[in-house]
């Protein structure tokens, strides 16, 4: 009869520990990571919803034939959208930040014709800080979204 010696075929304990301590070190960063990436989507489809509103004012203002008035709240983070007296959209801005925007008492108009009352430009930041500017040029009312504010602020 052939007596084998008594070591197991497994890993120990230690090695086990190390492999699980790795795994939620990578589980960290990378949640960390993805929370960066969440905050970043919502700021950008934020930016993106207001500058498609702000297009689609401006063409039912022209195709219509009557005002439309985009009014911000900064302070409240929502933005309203107005059919001449009437309001048509309340906006509430989730997780992200009117911070700022310099038309004239937070208030951009369109007229009959299509042309924006104003050129201005409405600052968005999301909850680590990142910033992005809708940005929209008088007259032609050309509106873009960037990450750097105008040249003329």
């Amino acid at each position: 009869m052939i007596y084998g010696n008594n070591h197991s075929k497994g890993y120990t304990l230690i090695e086990l520990m190390v492999v699980v301590g790795i795994i939620a070190l990578l589980l960290g960063l990378s949640l960390n990571g993805l929370n960066s990436l969440i905050q970043w989507n919502k700021l950008n489809t934020a930016a993106a919803i207001l500058s498609s509103e702000l297009k689609m004012a401006q063409s039912k203002a022209f195709y219509e034939g009557v005002y439309y008035k985009l009014q911000f709240w900064p302070t409240l983070d929502r933005y309203r959208i107005y059919r001449q007296t009437e309001l048509i959209q309340d906006v509430i801005l989730v997780d992200i930040d009117l911070f700022n925007t310099n038309f004239t008492d937070n208030n951009l108009y369109f007229y009959p014709s299509g042309v924006p009352g104003q050129g201005g430009t409405v600052t968005l930041k999301n909850k680590i800080g990142k910033v992005l500017y809708v940005i929209m040029t008088p007259v032609t009312a050309r509106v873009r979204v960037s990450p750097e504010p105008p040249e003329n602020w």
